[in-house]
C-alpha cells in the first residue's frame, strides 16, 4: 500500500530529489530504498555519499537508479552514520557523471535541489575553490558554501552564503536553494524557496536505531515539512539537532 502511494505521487514531484540520514548505530534505512523509486520521474542520474572509517566515499551514475543495479548493491554495503542520496532530472549541465550529484571537496559532500542563476558568484572564488570540474550551477554554490565555511566556520559560514546568495536571487532567476551537504560529523539541511512548489521533509526516531531522516518527499507517516528558511544541523555523535531560520 506504501509502494502504491509512493508511485501514485510520482507525477507531482518536483525536479531533483534529495535524501539525508544520520543513523546510530551505522545501518542503511529502509527510507533509501524507497526513495530510489522516485528516479521513475527523475532519471538522468543517481548518487551515493557515506563515511567509511572517517572518509568520504561517492558512487554516482548518469543512468536512472531504477535500470542501474549498482546503487542497490552500493546502498547494501554501505556502513556509515551519514549518507547522503540524490535522483537527478537534468535542467542545467549534460546528463554526465560529472555532473551528477552528490558533489566532493575535501572532506565535504553536498547535494542541491533547483536551479540558481549565480553567475556572480565565480568571481568572489578563490585559489583551489575555482576548479569546478563540471557545468551545473549546484557545483559553483557548493564551493561558494566551502569557501565560506572555512573561512568563518561551517555554520557562521553558511549563513553567510546563503544571505548572500538570497540578495542575488532578488534580481536573477533562482527557483529554490534546497540542499543537504555534510562534513564527516554534521548532516546539513537548508531549505529556502523562491519560486515553485519544491520541498523538504524530516522524520526523528528514537529506540535503539536511532535516525533523522530528510527527503524531497516524505516515505511514510509522521514526516514532518520544513519551513521556508529553515537551517538543520545534525550532529552524528549523538543525533541533536540544531534548528534556526535564515531568511
Amino acid at each position: 500500500m506504501r509502494l502504491n502511494k509512493l508511485i501514485f505521487e510520482l507525477c507531482l514531484s518536483d525536479v531533483c530529489k534529495l535524501f539525508g540520514a544520520v543513523v546510530i548505530p551505522e545501518r542503511v534505512p529502509e527510507e533509501l530504498f524507497s526513495f530510489r523509486h522516485y528516479a521513475v520521474h527523475d532519471p538522468d542520474g543517481w548518487g551515493l555519499a557515506w563515511y567509511e572509517g572517517g572518509r568520504l566515499k561517492v558512487v554516482k551514475s548518469r543512468e536512472s537508479a531504477l535500470k542501474n543495479h549498482k546503487f542497490v548493491a552500493t546502498a547494501e554495503r554501505m556502513n556509515s552514520r551519514i549518507i547522503l542520496a540524490h535522483l537527478r532530472r537534468m535542467t542545467r549541465g549534460n546528463v554526465r557523471e560529472v555532473n551528477t550529484h552528490p558533489f566532493r571537496f575535501g572532506k565535504y559532500v553536498f547535494a542541491h535541489n533547483g536551479t540558481v542563476d549565480i553567475s556572480e558568484l565565480a568571481d568572489y572564488l578563490k585559489g583551489s575553490y575555482r576548479k569546478i570540474r563540471g557545468d551545473t550551477d549546484s557545483e559553483l554554490l557548493f564551493h561558494f558554501l566551502v569557501q565560506n565555511m572555512e573561512r568563518w566556520g561551517n555554520f557562521m559560514g553558511l549563513r553567510k552564503a546563503v544571505k548572500e546568495i538570497s540578495e542575488q536571487a532578488r534580481r536573477r532567476h533562482v527557483t529554490s536553494l534546497n540542499f543537504i551537504m555534510a562534513d564527516g560529523r554534521y548532516l546539513y539541511v537548508f531549505k529556502r524557496v523562491y519560486r515553485g512548489t519544491n520541498n523538504l521533509y524530516y522524520y526523528q526516531r528514537g529506540g535503539f536505531y536511532k535516525c533523522f531522516i530528510v527527503s524531497s518527499k516524505p516515505l511514510g507517516e509522521s514526516w514532518v515539512e520544513m519551513e521556508n528558511g529553515e537551517f538543520l544541523a545534525v550532529d552524528s555523535h549523538d543525533l541533536s539537532v540544531i534548528r534556526t531560520m535564515v531568511l
